[in-house]
């Protein structure tokens, strides 16, 4: 699609993303190695955000990162949910494609890539890997 309509396509990577997400229900972990309070051993943390190894942190993600996509205007893809749309009013599209923490972003306007691609900067921990 991206070759047929001449599209650019830059890559980026979203830094810790798991890291990202807010949890729901109540987690508590033992303190880690090397963080133990003397005296206090026997007390857990409490987490208040996701963290890798957690079963719920990939879902966690992906529900922080489509809820930011529906805030800014883009549509999901009825057919692949880790496709994102928005169709400008001169009828350009720029689509977001998801890979767990890395994106594709294909627009036949370099300038409306960068403009989302400091949308996402702001919003989350990103590198920009530039052209694809």
């Amino acid at each position: 699609m991206a070759t047929q309509h001449d599209m650019e396509i830059e890559q980026m990577d979203v830094k810790t993303s798991f890291l990202h997400g807010d949890l729901d229900e109540t987690i508590f972990m033992a303190q880690p190695e090397g963080f133990i309070e003397y005296g206090k051993e026997n007390l857990v943390c409490q987490l208040r955000k996701s963290l890798y190894g957690l079963k719920q942190s990939p879902r966690q993600w992906y529900r922080r990162l489509d809820y930011f996509m529906l805030k800014i205007n883009f549509r999901r893809c009825l057919y692949d949910c880790c496709v994102y749309y928005h169709v400008f009013q001169d009828g350009m599209i720029i689509l977001l494609l998801l890979y767990v923490d890395d994106m594709l972003i294909a627009c036949q306007d370099k300038s409306r890539i960068q403009d989302l691609k400091k949308m996402l900067s702001n919003e989350f921990d990103m590198k920009d890997l530039g052209a694809a």
